[in-house]
């Protein structure tokens, strides 16, 4: 079922579900939140709790990943994730499986300069190598969230998504520059270190952060998974200037071959192609990693803009 297909859940309905299958939870009181992101619908549950409600049928997986590793994962990692309180079932009141997990307080990474960049780098690349250190024994991959692994190398496949985008964003960005960043960024060494821990999607959507712009929790392991470290690296191009990024590049503990795959990447993934699919409905998401690809692309040499 996609989510144009039923009713969007409200709050009778996930109190319905938590009279059901969760009824030590249902007195707790109900209120909608703006946390809600493009994969799950979310509900605030009492003052520390919150329930999580794949969109579409393309989400469970993810859900079911979340409740399957976060347990496992939380007792090694260096700051606050979710702790997974219930799972639930589907039904007759909603045909997807759904979850109450703890509320991670904190603030989004949005607005961040000088010292507080900093403290984020430096923590936030604590995290990472916390996450890249736990061991992987009898792990399956994890969700290819990407559309392949960052360790492979570029393929024929990954230079037509880089041309579609420069044919699709010609009204913004010069065709032909894009290109030619592409060009010299292609070029990148294989993984050597081991697959490890991943969570694939560590942007500014996914961070929370303290008063003093510190690492106060991470959320959204729907993507977690046994991979190539680089991609836990994509999005220091959008959440760090240069003095920063070189600081997250030294705390998260990754070679020159590890980064160099991780800014090729980012410039098409979740850069380029992710411009592509949200620049018509997510207009600040879009104008942050357009300022991240060009960002990348400068360090090449090349200006996006004419």
């Amino acid at each position: 079922m996609r989510e144009d297909e039923g009713r969007v859940p409200d709050i009778e309905v996930v109190a319905q579900l938590l009279r059901e299958q969760a009824p030590h939870l249902a007195d707790l009181p109900l209120r909608e939140t703006e946390a809600s992101g493009s994969s799950n619908w979310v509900f605030r549950l009492g003052e520390h709790l919150a329930v999580r409600l794949p969109r579409s049928d393309d989400y469970v997986t993810d859900l079911e990943n979340e409740v399957r590793w976060l347990p496992e994962l939380a007792p090694h990692l260096s700051v606050a994730v979710p702790e997974v309180v219930a799972d639930g079932a589907p039904s007759a009141v909603f045909p997807r499986p759904w979850a109450v997990v703890s509320w991670v307080p904190g603030d989004l990474p949005l607005t961040l300069a000088g010292a507080q960049q900093e403290r984020l780098a430096e923590s936030l690349g604590g995290f990472v190598r916390s996450l890249h250190a736990v061991g992987t024994a009898d792990v399956p991959a994890g969700p290819d969230r990407w559309g392949y692994r960052c360790g492979e190398p570029v393929t024929d496949t990954i230079d037509q998504w880089a041309e579609h985008a420069a044919t699709e964003l010609s009204d913004v960005l010069d065709a032909a520059a894009v290109r030619e960043a592409w060009r010299r960024l292609r070029e990148v060494p294989p993984a050597t270190a081991p697959a490890c821990w991943v969570h694939t999607d560590l942007s500014e959507e996914n961070l929370l952060v303290g008063p003093d712009g510190g690492l106060a929790g991470v959320i959204d392991f729907g993507g977690v998974g046994v991979g190539d470290r680089s991609v836990d690296l994509l999005y220091a191009w959008s959440l760090f200037d240069a003095t920063a990024r070189e600081t997250f590049r030294g705390a998260s503990g990754v070679d020159a071959a590890t980064w160099a795959r991780a800014r090729a990447w980012s410039f098409v993934g979740p850069g380029l192609l992710t411009i592509v699919g949200y620049r018509h409905t997510m207009p600040a998401r879009t104008a942050r990693l357009t300022t991240m690809v060009e960002t990348v692309a400068a360090e090449v040499g090349v200006a996006l803009r004419r």
